[in-house]
């Protein structure tokens, strides 16, 4: 089709193109008002600003930064801008998640030098009931992500390339995807569509970001995205944007930011070459805007999430910051309909794992394995 032009869904019609189609034309939806006009608009929970494009959540919950710089886990409140060590003292903390339910907000992190994952319950600035989780066997543990509906646990064991699971107390631990990964390294997931993704470093030749079921299913597994397309190779931070069902990623050893859709297509580079992105290691988002950690200028920074721009320091830190987080109700929306898995367990005796279009799956602990029933 000619320059301002797009092939319509039948593949045979070319139609003037509509703001609509534009990535970053709205904050969340956009609805065609007239030929060349559009008006945005906000998913369910949010409201639009006065600039007519930005939404923001109605939950008067404050956004709170996460983050770990390996020997504490630092607060950063959006809104105040106002910085606080939340836990000193630890040894070797990469990773941080979250859950939010029953209006109470758990934190959950790896120490490699402890060899866990600990668990503990945030209120404002302080963390309490702290508490390991997972006890051993993980030399490695590099992503971490939490199913905040079917309340299991899923994290990357990078030093023996899989994917282990297991409920949120740390109970009925398995392996759940292993094999043709090299180095796999970051993790996301999206439990309304039972989707979950990880980043793989690969330095044999073909780093990509993959994708599974949630329960592990082989035959849903793929690759999403070759990195090398745009001269990528390190893939290191991973997070989802749940309402527009994008994921992004950084690049550390390209320093760019990238997104796609789950399927991996429409793929747009944010920010590139900026001296503010000189070594990301991980990636956040909330409402307009990205957030990494840098080891290079050792601080944490945010841009644009659709183009980059207006990129500003928010803090500098000490040392190297590793993991991050943004802490907000709005960032695990609930899905349309109840899960099987959320009611009694799905009447799974050990591990309730969600599957693709509102399966699921039981799954069993290591050195045990599921009955005829």
């Amino acid at each position: 089709c000619p320059l301002g032009q797009h092939l319509d869904q039948d593949k045979q019609t070319c139609t003037e193109n509509h703001p609509c189609i534009q990535f970053g034309a709205c904050s969340q939806l956009c609805k065609k008002v007239s030929r060349i006009r559009h008006k945005c608009y906000c998913h369910e929970g949010f409201v639009l600003q006065p600039d007519k494009f930005t939404c923001k959540s109605k939950d008067s919950s404050h956004p709170i930064i996460v983050f770990s710089n390996r020997h504490e886990l630092r607060t950063i409140d959006l809104r105040r801008g106002v910085v606080r060590p939340l836990i000193s003292s630890l040894k070797d903390t990469i990773v941080v998640d979250f859950i939010h339910k029953h209006n109470e907000t758990h934190l959950f992190w790896t120490d490699w030098a402890d060899d866990k994952i600990y668990k503990g319950s945030l209120a404002g600035d302080s963390l309490s009931n702290i508490h390991g989780v997972v006890h051993s066997g993980l030399t490695t543990a590099e992503g971490l992500a939490v199913d905040w509906i079917g309340d299991n646990l899923y994290w990357i064991q990078s030093s023996l390339d899989q994917i282990e699971v297991a409920k949120i107390n740390g109970s009925f631990r398995q392996t759940l995807i292993a094999g043709s990964m090299e180095r796999p390294r970051a993790l996301a997931l999206d439990p309304r569509e039972a989707i979950l993704f990880w980043t793989d470093w690969d330095p044999n030749g073909s780093p990509r970001i993959e994708s599974c079921s949630m329960d592990g299913k082989d035959e849903n597994r793929k690759t999403v995205f070759w990195v090398s397309k745009y001269g990528g190779a390190w893939p290191n931070g991973l997070t989802m944007d749940y309402l527009a069902k994008r994921i992004y990623w950084t690049d550390a050893r390209s320093d760019s930011i990238h997104t796609t859709l789950y399927d991996g297509s429409e793929h747009h580079e944010i920010i590139r070459g900026h001296q503010y992105l000189s070594h990301p290691f991980a990636l956040a988002i909330f409402e307009s805007h990205i957030y990494w950690t840098d080891w290079r200028s050792s601080s944490v920074i945010r841009a644009n999430k659709w183009n980059g721009s207006d990129v500003q320091i928010i803090e500098r830190t000490i040392s190297k910051p590793f993991g991050i987080k943004v802490v907000h109700p709005s960032l695990q929306p609930k899905a349309k309909t109840t899960h099987s898995c959320e009611i009694d367990n799905g009447n799974c005796s050990h591990l309730c794992l969600l599957g693709f279009n509102q399966t699921k799956k039981c799954a069993c602990p290591h050195i045990m394995r599921l009955s005829e029933d």
